[in-house]
């Protein structure tokens, strides 16, 4: 029979803790030098993205037999605090302006200027690092609105940004070393 020591032995230090992370999205090099290195301290929220394995099916003597497929990485999502300098939203949308600008309709070529990479760092809470996930070739697809409202006066603004990476790779106690390549 299961008893609340055997639980919070299974929990070992009481489990991680949500709030305990940083997100660290380093400059492609077509910004040169307009600093992300804010985003750590803006990024309010973040997540762990999904990782799906697609099952291939295949019909056989009238049953449907799955085989695993393409691993498939689900999109990056961050919450950013914006502060009145707009630093690091006009970061990030100087960045999607490079990628396809909003005039000329027109980009850049050199893939390596383009993307840059990331770090989604989870810590313990003796502030020790659990688990530190690298995203590797990492762009933004979407930057959300920002509300603006009579109704909010006591509220400060953030805004969501959706990224899209190729791979990412694992490393620190809690990893499996998950890496590959986005189909």
């Amino acid at each position: 029979m299961a008893t609340l020591s055997n639980f919070k032995s299974a929990l070992q230090y009481g489990g991680a803790r949500p709030a305990l992370f940083d997100m660290t999205i380093f400059d492609p090099i077509s910004l040169d030098g307009v600093a992300m290195g804010a985003m750590s301290f803006h990024c309010n929220v973040s997540a762990i993205p999904p990782l799906t394995v697609t099952p291939i099916e295949r019909q056989y003597f009238g049953r449907t037999v799955k085989i695993p497929g393409d691993m498939v990485f689900g999109d990056l999502s961050t919450t950013i605090i914006n502060a009145e300098d707009y630093k690091v939203r006009n970061s990030i949308e100087a960045w999607m302006d490079n990628i396809n600008t909003t005039g000329g309709n027109t980009g850049l070529s050199d893939n390596d200027s383009w993307v840059s990479s990331a770090s989604l760092r989870q810590y313990g809470k003796d502030g020790s690092t659990l688990i530190d996930y690298d995203f590797w070739d990492i762009w933004p697809t979407t930057i959300s609105e920002i509300a603006l409202s009579y109704d909010t006066a006591s509220d400060i603004e953030q805004f969501d940004v959706t990224w899209a990476y190729n791979y990412y790779e694992t490393a620190g106690q809690g990893s499996n070393v998950v890496k590959g390549t986005q189909s």
